[in-house]
């Protein structure tokens, strides 16, 4: 499984680089990227998908209709005159909406990838430069850790309270993480050439 395969600074790094790539992705390009990205997770993990999805749906939809109300032209609904929602800003927010559900995806797909250890590693492999700047990076990836654990919480209204516990040093269940941070392979190095090479395509698309 090529989630195995790389590393996981790298996963990291090729869903940044697909992030700067949405913003320029044809409408067409974005629907197949969408479709590409929910099979295999509607297949293997469809519950944390639609949860995500459930979750993100006010977000979505005030996204559309913000753009909706506030972006100028045709009124879809003449009678409503001035009040009616534009058609322009309904396409526009459409838009705005499958970008963000792409991006949702894309990062489904890499935590259904990745176990939370190896997501965590990967921080931490990223982060690690920063630690001549006197950033506590041990500190950050515990926090980071802890979020993730507790988020999936089989009680979702007391994992934030217990989430605070943690973080306040008041949480009696101590856990110790061992990560293995590893190196980059030749794969990883490939992969991250490829993904660079499809930010700067679409980039000078974008520019041109």
């Amino acid at each position: 499984m090529i989630g195995k395969a790389l590393h996981p600074a790298g996963l990291i790094l090729i869903w940044l680089a697909f992030a700067f790539c949405i913003p320029w992705l044809r409408l067409s390009e974005l629907v197949a990227i969408v479709l590409l990205l929910s099979l295999p997770l509607f297949l293997r993990h469809p519950a944390q998908y639609l949860k995500l999805l459930r979750r993100s749906r006010w977000l979505l939809l005030s996204l559309i209709l913000a753009y909706a109300f506030a972006t100028p032209g045709e009124a879809l609904i003449p009678a409503l005159g001035d009040y009616s929602p534009s058609r322009v800003g309904l396409l526009t927010g459409g838009l705005q909406a499958l970008r963000l559900v792409a991006l949702l995806a894309g990062l489904s797909l890499l935590l259904a990838m990745s176990p939370h250890d190896r997501i965590l590693a990967g921080l931490y492999f990223l982060l690690r430069p920063f630690a001549w700047l006197g950033l506590d990076i041990d500190r950050i990836a515990a926090r980071i850790w802890l979020t993730l654990h507790y988020a999936e919480s089989p009680s979702p209204g007391e994992w934030r309270e217990r989430l605070h516990a943690a973080l306040q040093d008041r949480e009696p269940e101590m856990r110790s993480v061992s990560l293995e941070i590893g190196r980059f392979s030749r794969l990883d190095y490939a992969m991250l050439f490829c993904a660079a090479l499809v930010l700067v395509l679409m980039l000078v698309r974008g520019a041109a």
